[in-house]
């Protein structure tokens, strides 16, 4: 996986391009699960999405895309590079049940560049996979585990978690975030 990343991660950057890795990748590196995860999924910044589709139509087989009612994501590609799974999404939105979040990636989506193989990788902040997990059905175990963590290890970027109450979401996790907020 780390090969991939990395092999990844120098295309994106020769192409000036705003992404960073996020899910399973992300809480692997943080050490919040202990299965090696699956896939990779890149967010990138809906500007660069075309320079993105270009790189990884070189570089991988695009997967058709398969419909889902819980996105409603402006660009959302798969692709197969080296045979490992890679999950591309821009203007990333959730649908939830009193509308949709419309997650906003940019340079502060990124938290940290780790040198993987002499390459250098973004890495999304906890707090975004915080807020995206609860709004995504069935991720409550990873929401426990990234809630577990920043309590332990103190909230890094509050203001990732107040950029996302501007956004449209249930009360309950918008009540949720806020009380983690007051911790």
């Amino acid at each position: 996986m780390l090969d991939i990343l990395s092999y990844i991660g120098e295309k994106l950057n020769n192409e000036n391009i705003v992404w960073g890795v996020g899910a399973s990748v992300l809480l692997d590196y943080y050490g919040l699960i202990e299965s090696k995860p699956n896939d990779i999924d890149i967010l990138v910044d809906i500007k660069d999405i075309h320079k993105v589709e270009g790189v990884f139509n070189k570089i991988g087989k695009k997967k058709e895309k398969e419909e889902t009612k819980i996105y409603s994501t402006r660009y959302f590609y798969e692709y197969i590079v080296k045979g490992i799974d890679i999950d591309i999404m821009a203007g990333l939105v959730i649908n939830h049940i009193t509308g949709k979040f419309e997650y906003n990636f940019d340079q502060n989506s990124i938290i940290e560049l780790q040198k993987i193989k002499g390459v250098e990788i973004p890495f999304n902040t906890l707090e975004d996979w915080y807020v995206i997990y609860q709004l995504i059905p069935n991720r409550e175990s990873r929401v426990k585990l990234i809630e577990d963590y920043l309590i332990s290890n103190t909230i890094k970027n509050p203001l990732v978690l107040e950029r996302a109450l501007e956004n449209n979401m249930p009360i309950e996790i918008a009540n949720r975030i806020k009380s983690i907020l007051a911790r």
